[in-house]
């Protein structure tokens, strides 16, 4: 299975877009991993999200509603957040908005934090979003 989305999607221009298909989800947290010092040259906080609604899935065929995904949200610099998403903690629920990639295109991780599962990519400004806590992070 490719991660390429099923037709162009206006988030596609971004440089950060791996041409996969939109995926906005409700779910819950399932594990939070300790901080990588520096993830492909920037700062992210990883977790997985067991997924419970799909909101939006455009440019995707996968039934996702009940997977588990690989999540990793930049932050600390003008490409991803602010700072981090503070108190992040396995068994509350979030919603995310991003990039759906396939377990197919899925890859281990260099500090090996992600355990090959799917992954929810590009969880930040201008294509995705993190809603934790009631609070917004874009």
């Amino acid at each position: 299975m490719s991660n390429r989305a099923t037709k162009i999607l206006p988030h596609h221009r971004f440089s950060h877009s791996l041409g996969a298909p939109l995926a906005r989800v409700q779910g819950t947290i399932a594990h939070v991993f300790e901080a990588p010092d520096n993830h492909h040259g920037a700062n992210h906080q990883h977790f997985t999200v067991t997924i419970s609604a799909v909101l939006k899935f455009d440019g995707g065929d996968e039934d996702i509603n009940g997977q588990t995904v690989f999540v990793a949200v930049r932050f600390g610099d003008d490409e991803g957040l602010d700072h981090e998403i503070p108190d992040l903690k396995a068994g509350e629920p979030i919603e995310l908005q991003g990039e759906y990639i396939p377990i197919a295109s899925a890859y281990l991780t260099d500090d090996n934090s992600n355990p090959v599962l799917p992954v929810l990519h590009f969880t930040h400004h201008p294509v995705g979003y993190v809603m934790y806590k009631g609070v917004h992070y874009s």
